[in-house]
Parts: structure tokens; C-alpha cells; sequence
């Protein structure tokens, strides 16, 4: 009498997924050991971030479109120099409002067409109504000092106003007060820092460029500012820079070893 033949074992189809898991563990586990071995440099970050926003018009953090730059002077090609100095630049601008608590939008570097512009708040410079630079200030500009005198591109120094009128003997009007500011910021930049005389030249815009509305004393406050330009591309040479002049009175820095114009 013939046997009965045992049923075969029915195979798991499913095997290859004890399989899979097993991979995509281990590739998990690789990933995330990568990622504990690296460190992210916050600087060169910022310095990429910048170039790139200046390349594409893009913002990088949010990656969304920002203002459009006209095209028909084109965009400067991204200089490796230039991003090395905003990444300087930008850490000490960070330390110093770190270390004297000052708000961040009291000071700020950005990477714009003509170059590396460090924009620094009134409020933070300036006595009200003068062109006298105060203390936080100069500590601000002492530590700025040495790496804008190792930068060999020109430098523009822009004094900017609110809408306010002023009418004193020594400012008749804004015109004079953001023309005397600038010159103070780079006459203590020349004579105290040691930033060559022939690389710096300073403008006052008055309250004819303002970056918000004057309509509310925190807009006005933004609005009263200095900004140090960086220059980079064609107006980078020293050489080859206009200085502004002006005729200012009063004390532009009230700190030893800056001599006042009479």
C-alpha cells in the first residue's frame, strides 16, 4: 500500500522584509553617527547664506524670493575674500551685542550689490541732535577697527537721518547733522583706527533714504543710522572712489587722540 506524500512546507513569502528592516536600520544608525560626528560652523554659514543671497536673490534661511535687483548692471560674481570678511565681520558684530546686550536690530552686515554694508542704529551711536560718538559706540568701532585696516577695498561711510526737523547753529539742517555724522564715524576710523585716509570716503543722505516709513517713532529711530560700506567690484578700488566732502562744526568724536575740525 503507497505511502501518503507529506504536504510540502509552505514557503513565507514575506522573508525579504526581516531583510529590508534589517537594512534600513543599519542605514539609519550609520546616518544618524554621521550626523553626531559633524558640526555646523555658524560663520561660514552666514557667509555662504550671504553669497548665495547675493548670487540668486534668494533668501536662504526661508528659501523664498526677495526683493528683484535690476539686472542691467548684473550681479557681482561671488568673491571668496568678500565672504571670508562678512563671516569676520558678522562674528563681531554678534560677540559685541552679545556682550553688551544690544538688541539685534540695532546692528546688522549684509551682503548687498556694491558690497559688505554694516549698519549700525543712531540710537547706539550717536548722542541725540550731535555728531558725538558714544562710549558703546567707540567699543563698537575699536573692535571693527583692525579688520576693516586689513581690508584693502575702499570704504564708504553713510550718515542717515529721520524726517524730525533740526535747526541749530551747528546743524541748520539734516543734511549737515548726516554729513557730520558720517565724517566723525571716519575721521575715528582714520586717525584712531588706522584705516588708510585714502580708502575712506563719507556722505550724508539727510532723511532722503529712509528704509522704513517715518510714520512712528520706531520707524524714525531705524531711519536714524551710519552705515560702513565695504566696497567690492568696480567701486572697490581705493583708487577710484569719490570722498564727499562737507563742512561740519562740533566735535565729531569725544575720545583722546581725535583732534575736532574748528
Amino acid at each position: 500500500m503507497a505511502r501518503k506524500k507529506k504536504a510540502a512546507a509552505k514557503e513565507n513569502a514575506e522573508r525579504w522584509l526581516l531583510t529590508y528592516a534589517d537594512l534600513i536600520t543599519l542605514l539609519m544608525v550609520f546616518f544618524v553617527l554621521l550626523f553626531s560626528m559633524s558640526t555646523i560652523n555658524a560663520t561660514k554659514f552666514q557667509a555662504l547664506a550671504g553669497s548665495l543671497q547675493r548670487a540668486f536673490n534668494i533668501n536662504v534661511t526661508t528659501a523664498q524670493q526677495t526683493n528683484p535687483i535690476a539686472t542691467s548692471s548684473g550681479s557681482a560674481p561671488i568673491n571668496v575674500l568678500e565672504q571670508q570678511n562678512f563671516g569676520s565681520i558678522n562674528q563681531i558684530i554678534q560677540q559685541f551685542a552679545t556682550t553688551n546686550n544690544v538688541p539685534s536690530n540695532q546692528i546688522s552686515a549684509q551682503i548687498t550689490k556694491e558690497g559688505i554694508a554694516i549698519t549700525i542704529s543712531g540710537v547706539l551711536l550717536f548722542y541725540n541732535g550731535t555728531n558725538q560718538i558714544k562710549p558703546d559706540g567707540i567699543t563698537l568701532l575699536q573692535q571693527l577697527g583692525p579688520t576693516l585696516a586689513g581690508i584693502p577695498n575702499a570704504i564708504r561711510v553713510e550718515g542717515h537721518t529721520d524726517n524730525i526737523p533740526i535747526s541749530s547753529p551747528i546743524y541748520p539742517t539734516n543734511w549737515e547733522l548726516s554729513a557730520a555724522r558720517a565724517v566723525a564715524v571716519t575721521r575715528y576710523l582714520a586717525e584712531v583706527e588706522h584705516v588708510a585716509p585714502n580708502r575712506l570716503s563719507a556722505v550724508g543722505f539727510g532723511q532722503y533714504q529712509p528704509i522704513v516709513p517715518n510714520d512712528t517713532r520706531a520707524h524714525q529711530e531705524m531711519n536714524r543710522r551710519a552705515v560702513i560700506v565695504i566696497l567690492y567690484g568696480s567701486g572697490g578700488s581705493a583708487g577710484g572712489v569719490p570722498t564727499v566732502t562737507s563742512t561740519t562744526t562740533g566735535s565729531p568724536v569725544a575720545t583722546p587722540g581725535v583732534t575736532p575740525t574748528p
